[in-house]
């Protein structure tokens, strides 16, 4: 049995049996009936009433409900074919996707133990037994990678000092004002033109350029996400909205960020560990709006009290590589901090303002650490 799960194993099991030229042929059959369908369906609609009345007439009579049964049998014609594809193309993406998970998660610790060029020739394998349906070795190498990362693991976490050791680094942010004005115009624009459509890709540059310059005890963190990868979800969870009245609009924001945690990454850390945010979707929307919303009420005066709430609610929920983060920060300590920006506001007529979110992130980086010990995260 897989070291990964029975739901690994079926996974596999039907990866090795799908059949893909039964498969195409089924398409291109469901294509072709709905294509006549169509074709049938809107003839009648541009002939003229008169005329394609006397056509109707003619093939079925002038009895009602062979009427109806005609147009049922032409839904079903356009809606069976419609099915059948979405659930062959649905399927074949549901069950490639597990199996795409394990196989990257496996290159990834070869990556990590032997290098770039090992981990790219285990790839290659995989595509070659993959087709030879060598569903033993594919089960084996998984396993035996699947072994060595639980040993990294258990070493790692017998450094009685290594916590001590990593909070002693410098957490900070050291990206320029200019820059992020600049990724956040250029985001926005994309996303106004794509009427929100192409938001994955502003959304990506952003996470790349903030991860690039963040550090959490002294390690820095990276980025490897693309667009390419989140702008199918971003479509399918923007239609989901509209057969729930808009109610699917409050798991999106717990949905991005589990996307943006699972593809952050620390220096030196073990990335085929995977990344999690543990939050409930519901409260993170009420957190985000709630600490938003008393900000507005309070007129900023309290302003450090609730960007230090909501981080601590954030990055305590945070599993990056499988280490757990933890935020120390105070709201009291940030206090201090925002009576004198704001003062330099003041002196500097508001100039000083665009510098205060730099100044955010620094002091929000320098106080978020990572907890001792790994945290076991769910493969698939």
């Amino acid at each position: 049995m897989s070291k990964y799960g029975d739901k690994f194993e079926k996974a596999l099991e039907r990866v090795l049996k799908i059949k893909f030229r039964v498969r195409l042929i089924a398409i291109i059959i469901c294509l072709a009936i709905l294509a006549l369908d169509l074709i049938l369906t809107f003839s009648l609609m541009f002939i003229e009433n008169d005329k394609g009345q006397a056509i109707i007439n003619d093939l079925i009579g002038e009895s009602e409900a062979l009427v109806y049964v005609l147009g049922v049998l032409m839904l079903i014609g356009i809606f069976f074919p419609i099915g059948i594809i979405l659930y062959c193309l649905l399927n074949k993406i549901r069950v490639k996707s597990i199996f795409n998970i394990v196989m990257n998660r496996t290159c990834s610790i070869a990556y990590y133990l032997d290098g770039k060029e090992a981990s790219k020739s285990l790839k290659k394998e995989f595509k070659i037994r993959l087709k030879a349906k060598d569903r033993d070795w594919i089960i084996k190498t998984t396993d035996a990678y699947y072994d060595k990362c639980e040993e990294l693991k258990k070493k790692y976490e017998m450094c009685p000092n290594e916590s001590e050791n990593e909070r002693s680094g410098k957490g900070g942010f050291d990206g320029w004002l200019l820059q992020e004005i600049g990724w956040f115009l250029l985001g926005f624009l994309v996303t106004f033109i794509t009427i929100g459509i192409c938001f994955p890709v502003a959304y990506c540059w952003m996470l790349r350029w903030n991860s690039k310059h963040t550090l959490y005890d002294g390690k820095r963190l990276t980025f490897d996400g693309k667009a390419s990868q989140l702008i199918g979800k971003w479509i399918c969870w923007l239609l989901l909205c509209i057969p729930t009245i808009g109610i699917f609009a409050l798991f999106i924001p717990k949905k991005l960020m589990n996307w943006k945690v699972s593809h952050l990454h620390l220096a030196d850390e073990q990335p085929y560990l995977g990344g999690i945010f543990k939050a409930n979707p519901i409260v993170y929307v009420l957190v985000m709006i709630g600490c938003s919303l008393l900000n507005l009420l309070t007129l900023t005066l309290l302003k450090p009290i609730f960007v230090t709430w909501k981080n601590r609610y954030i990055q305590n929920r945070l599993v990056i590589d499988g280490r757990r983060m933890e935020f120390d920060g105070n709201g009291i300590q940030l206090l201090g901090k925002y009576i004198l920006w704001s003062l330099l506001k003041i002196i500097t007529i508001g100039i000083y303002g665009f510098f205060v979110h730099i100044r955010m992130k620094k002091w929000i980086s320098k106080h978020t650490h990572m907890k001792p010990g790994y945290a076991q995260i769910k493969v698939i």
